[in-house]
């Protein structure tokens, strides 16, 4: 399976997760000053965040009550 139709797969929460950890990697990259890393991470987030874009543009991005009531055994930030 490639990155893209995993991507296309992941919960919503998933996906945020990735993008923050895509996010992470990018700085990292940056801060190492590898040119190549750069790019795959760029790359790699460019991939996940067109997919929450799509998501967008669909209306598949789920409300805030359902993310709430799928983690009934987590605390609200108040």
């Amino acid at each position: 399976m490639d990155l893209i139709t995993k991507c296309s797969e992941l919960p919503h929460e998933q996906l945020c997760e990735e993008i923050r950890i895509a996010g992470l990697a990018r700085k990292q990259a940056l801060d190492s000053g590898s040119e190549a890393d750069v790019e795959m991470a760029e790359s790699v987030l460019d991939w996940y965040l067109d997919e929450l874009a799509e998501r967008l543009r669909r209306g598949r991005v789920p409300d805030v009550r359902t993310v709430r009531d799928s983690r009934e055994d987590e605390p609200v930030p108040q």
